[in-house]
């Protein structure tokens, strides 16, 4: 257990109903709920709505599919998610689409209409509900990837003249890759390519911004923790983003990326390892505003398709002083 270390807990999630990258939960409303009752209790009260809709090679997904609920209560995934926001009095921001043909053909600028043409219905059909105060811009991809910050900017720019009483967010990554596939970004070429974005292209149109951490491995060596590089980040990134007026939060992930010892490829996206998740905390919580994560439902829950992820949300509460006995309560009702 580290010594005077306080942590700041994680106070909200995405949320994906789409792509099962990091498990395939096939929950239902009992569920739902119990996930809902469980995030509200432990101090997670913000949602992030990812990819609702979502097309490859032509097929397309979409989180309002009539068949995503097997219940009365609601007519889809979506309207499930706004209605318990409501009831447990959430914070919801709401991402858009996200066209894989588009991307790869590089038809950026129908990309950005097929956003605009979301938002505008969208928007309007959820507008009553009282959890519904900010937008994500939803695409993620490499900086120099599939005109990416050309997509962000011009989707933020439409947020922000359109719907000027949301707040905006986005969630880049740390340690992306260069353009060789093989090499990473350092935090001052990461800056440098987002400092000219923040600065010269979207100035006054963010309102938060949580980084993906995306480092994986607890270094420690004969019990002396080492230097994984990512205060580095957090102190570089943090920086340029007190410059630019965007408040820095932090997206811990909860699942795992591959690391030594552990030998999965590179596509699987299982729980994580709670040493990880304790170092992230650690790492991220003097340096930024919120600390939220990819993701509750699919990698923290009880539900989820993981065996051991009762534990692992028993040793996040052990982290930041929460009695495990919780987790009891709400999933053996």
């Amino acid at each position: 257990m580290l010594k005077d270390v306080k942590l700041k807990p994680i106070t909200g999630s995405f949320v994906n109903m789409l792509i099962s990258d990091t498990g395939i939960c096939n929950a239902g409303l009992k569920e739902w709920e119990q996930d809902f009752q469980m995030m509200k209790a432990i101090g997670m009260d913000h949602l992030f709505i990812i990819r609702t809709e979502c097309e490859q090679n032509g097929v397309c997904l979409s989180a309002e599919d009539p068949r995503s609920t097997t219940w009365e209560e609601d007519e889809n995934l979506l309207d499930m998610v706004f209605r318990l926001g409501d009831k447990y009095d959430m914070t919801v921001f709401l991402g858009g689409p996200q066209g894989i043909t588009n991307l790869h053909m590089g038809d950026w600028h129908k990309e950005v209409d097929d956003n605009k043409r979301y938002y505008d219905r969208t928007v309007a059909k959820y507008a009553h509900h009282k959890c519904f105060k900010g937008l994500y811009v939803t695409l993620e991809a490499l900086p120099w990837h599939f005109n990416f910050l050309d997509i962000c900017t011009e989707v933020l720019k439409y947020m922000r003249a359109n719907y000027p009483h949301m707040k905006t967010f986005m969630s880049p990554g740390f340690r992306s890759l260069c353009g060789d596939m093989k090499t990473f970004l350092t935090p001052e070429q990461w800056v440098d390519i987002y400092g000219r974005y923040f600065y010269e292209r979207i100035a006054g149109m963010l309102d938060y911004c949580a980084p993906m951490d995306g480092i994986a491995a607890p270094a420690c060596y004969y019990g002396e923790i080492q230097d994984n590089g990512l205060k580095k980040w957090y102190t570089t990134v943090g920086k340029l983003f007190k410059e630019c007026g965007i408040e820095m939060w932090s997206n811990v992930e909860t699942f795992q990326r591959p690391f030594p010892g552990h030998g999965e490829p590179a596509g699987v996206f299982r729980q994580g390892d709670y040493r990880t998740l304790y170092m992230k905390l650690a790492e991220a919580s003097p340096l930024v505003e919120r600390i939220i994560t990819y993701e509750f439902f699919s990698c923290m829950s009880p539900n989820t398709e993981w065996g051991s992820s009762r534990r692992y949300l028993s040793r996040y509460l052990e982290m930041i002083g929460k009695d495990p006995a919780i987790i009891d309560e709400i999933y053996t009702k």
